[in-house]
This record gives structure tokens, sequence and C-alpha cells, in this order.
């Protein structure tokens, strides 16, 4: 589920996902200690002193959202920043025979929109995957001086989500790449023939190609709406384990009450919590398929990035020269050039 040779190719990004990480724990923290107030007022009628406290969480909770928002935007702009620069300078340096292996229009979907999926990789799948893990752990140590039985309960359900992540995964990165190859196949052509549309004309093909283009964008439309149903199924099942295990959470929770193990205070602050343990990971599994897309577009961006380059051989030219005899040069009714004799050799200016 990390790339590791994606994620170190722009070390820049890292700094700012740290910090991401960290303000989103401390609005995690802040949550948890204005659920803990509020439970307070309805169980024991203290109000005044708690009120102020879950404003003051409130207003901390939204300072460190923003912060980790400017985070990802930190973040985002340095990837695509950096990946377009190398791209670029790559290109620069492979010269115009970059056309022998790739299409100009797999070039420019890359640059664009290939990057940005990597945006979101960087900028929100990255962050949300180490606050996921540190989240359950986090609230699985509050809870556990409340219920243990509770807070294993919760933490052992945290998992199932990562594993049915785990379980499309391979199926998920198969479909994506011949969705991306797909697309930019649809792309080049498109462009081809864009460009060579005045040729199309000429020949009275510009029928033939429009029904090939049909065929390729009706192929492209199947192969989009495969990927929505594997997304939309995942997500499906992501859904059923969040809402699941906060249901088990909250039964276990309220049999201690019902046993007299836990207090009222103790088993409302477990079933408003309850939900905080499964929606980092259930957040993380709606960037996974973004982040996947990004990643299969990262495939083809290395395999540029990491093409090997033959060195220029710098050949010397001694005694050398160009020379034309008789030379005649004319346009349709008018001839220019008449019988030019000459002799250049090199250095001569």
């Amino acid at each position: 589920m990390i790339n590791k040779k994606l994620l170190f190719s722009v070390k820049e990004s890292i700094p700012y996902i740290k910090k991401n990480v960290l303000y989103q724990w401390i609005g995690l923290i802040c949550n948890a200690c204005s659920m803990a107030c509020l439970c307070l007022i309805v169980t024991k009628n203290r109000s005044l002193s708690f009120i102020g406290i879950i404003l003051v969480c409130l207003m901390i909770r939204y300072v460190v959202n923003q912060k980790a928002i400017e985070m990802s935007y930190q973040s985002s702009h340095i990837v695509k920043e950096t990946l377009r620069s190398r791209l670029y300078k790559k290109l620069s340096k492979i010269g115009i025979g970059y056309t022998n292996e790739w299409s100009t229009a797999e070039i420019v979907q890359l640059s664009s929109e290939g990057i940005e999926q990597l945006e979101t990789y960087f900028a929100s799948y990255i962050p949300q995957f180490f606050y996921s893990l540190i989240a359950p752990f986090t609230l699985f140590i509050i809870i556990s001086f409340m219920d243990i039985k509770a807070a294993f309960v919760l933490l052992i359900c945290v998992p199932l989500i990562p594993m049915s992540i785990v379980f499309v995964q391979k199926f998920a990165k198969r479909l994506l790449n011949r969705y991306w190859g797909q697309y930019t196949k649809l792309g080049d052509n498109f462009l081809e023939n864009l460009q060579g549309l005045t040729t199309l004309k000429i020949y009275e093909a510009d029928g033939h190609y429009h029904e090939k283009m049909n065929v390729e964008s009706e192929n492209f439309r199947k192969i989009t709406m495969r990927v929505l149903t594997m997304q939309l199924n995942s997500i499906t099942v992501m859904d059923l384990v969040a809402y699941g295990g906060s249901a088990l959470g909250i039964v276990f929770a309220l049999n201690g009450y019902h046993s007299g193990a836990i207090t009222m205070f103790q088993t409302l602050f477990i079933i408003l919590i309850s939900a905080e343990f499964f929606i980092p990971m259930r957040q993380l599994g709606s960037y996974f398929h973004i982040a996947m897309n990004g990643m299969a577009a990262s495939d083809k961006l290395f395999a540029i990035l990491e093409k090997e380059i033959e060195e220029k051989q710098n050949v010397e030219i001694e005694n050398c020269f160009i020379s034309a005899s008789n030379l005649h040069f004319g346009y349709t009714d008018q001839e220019v050039l008449h019988g030019i004799n000459f002799k250049a050799h090199n250095g001569m200016i």
C-alpha cells in the first residue's frame, strides 16, 4: 500500500507529510477531550467550566485542521513542481527521439493528469495512511482505562478495513493499469486524428476513423464503469466493517454498563467515540482508489525518468568541405538560382 520508490522520489515533501499527520493527531485529541466534556455535562450536570473547555478544543481543532490542509497543499505543490521539472529535463536530454517510444499525447497526459493523480497520493493518501495507524491506538489507550473489552473489540475490528483494501489491491492494480493504458491510447489517437484531419478529409477517410474513435471511446467507457463498480463495491465493504465494528463496540459498552462494570459517563463516551476508530481508516479507503490510479501513472512516469541515455560521442571533423556545381533552383513559374558553383570548407562563415 506504500510505494517506497515513489515516496522517496520527492523527499522534500516528507516534512510536510509528517506535520500533516501531527496536526490531524492533535485534532483527534481535541475531539476526544470535547466529547469527554460533553459526556460529563450530560451525566453529571456540570456545564459552565466544561462548555469553555469544549469551545477551546473546537477552536484548536479548527486551527490544526487548517494547518493540515496547508501542509497538504505544500506537499502537493512540491510534488507537482518536482516531478514535472524532472520529466521536462529528462525529455530534453532524450531529445526528439522520445517519440520513438512514447507518443506526444501520452507525455502530455502524464505531465498533466498523471501528476495530478500523484498529488492526491502525496497530499491525502500518505498522510491519511500514517494517521489511520496512529488514531486507533491512541483511542485504544484512552478507552482501555474505561472498558478494556470494548477497547479490544474496537481495535480488532479496525484491521478488517485494510484487509479488504489489500484483498482488492491486486485486482485493482491490474484494472487501473488497463484503464490508464486505454486512456492514453484514446488520447493519443484523438490527437493524431485531429492533427491529420485535413489529410483524412482529402482521402475521404474521416468517416472510417470516426467509427474507430467511437469504438475506442466505448471501450474506455466500459473500463471506466468497471473501475467505478470496483470502487463502489469496496467502499460498501468498508462501510459494513466500519458500522459493524462500531456497533459491536457499543454493544460491549452497554453490556459493561448493564453489569455495573463501567459508569454512565464511560458508556456514553465509548458510544460517541467508537466511530472515530473507523473514520480514519474509512477515509483512507476512499483515497486508496485515487492513489492506485496515481501509482499506475507513476509506473509509466518512472519508465521515462529511468530511461538510460546513450552519451553522445564528439566526433572531430578535419579537412572536410561541401561543394556544389551547376546548381539550379526555382519555383513553378520562376527560376531563382542559375548554375551556382561553390565550395565551403569547415570553419568558414
